[in-house]
């Protein structure tokens, strides 16, 4: 009596491939910056940041798509897609990002539903939730937050390159979409 649609998983995986090649181009790039960054002396990284270079995107926004920057990132909104900048991230605790992130330094206090990767300090802010796994080489956690998922901190995850991390990423990619 009622139809039923039929799906073309191998289609549709298909379909996906280009852009998450090109997604994957894109994250590989960021990742090689930000650790030629954090290989520099701190006097580099004190020029490049910039009063001016900070992007917010306000409480109520919600942006359906990828979003990258170059300067510190506010996110107050929620974002349906993949987060990386070269600089700092910060989550605050009206944001929601349903997405993997990419950043040299981050703040979470709000919600994450992705992996987490930076190339410096994570802090993890009491009101913050993360559902997904954390990549950093330096990790500050404050009591209260919420955190589910596999944790890898130290010198290896700050190398930009992880071998298991690319896999990992384009099956959360497929996942969310």
């Amino acid at each position: 009596m009622f139809g039923t649609k039929q799906t073309n998983k191998k289609s549709d995986q298909q379909d996906m491939a280009a852009p998450l090649a090109n997604l994957n181009k894109t994250i590989n790039k960021i990742e090689d910056s930000l650790a030629q960054d954090a290989a520099a002396p701190d006097t580099r990284n004190a020029a490049k940041s910039k009063p001016g270079t900070q992007n917010i995107i306000g409480k109520g926004t919600i942006i359906d798509g990828n979003l990258s920057a170059e300067g510190d990132l506010i996110l107050e909104g929620t974002v349906r897609g993949d987060v990386a900048t070269k600089a700092s991230l910060m989550v605050c605790p009206s944001a929601i990002v349903e997405g993997n992130i990419v950043a040299h330094h981050a703040e979470v206090s709000g919600r994450v539903n992705g992996t987490v990767q930076a190339f410096g300090l994570l802090i993890i802010k009491a009101s913050g939730i993360i559902d997904g796994d954390v990549i950093t080489k330096n990790l500050n956690v404050e009591s209260g937050s919420t955190f589910n998922g596999r944790f890898k901190v130290g010198g290896q995850a700050a190398n930009g390159k992880h071998a298991d991390n690319q896999a990992s990423l384009d099956k959360t990619l497929l996942a969310t979409k």
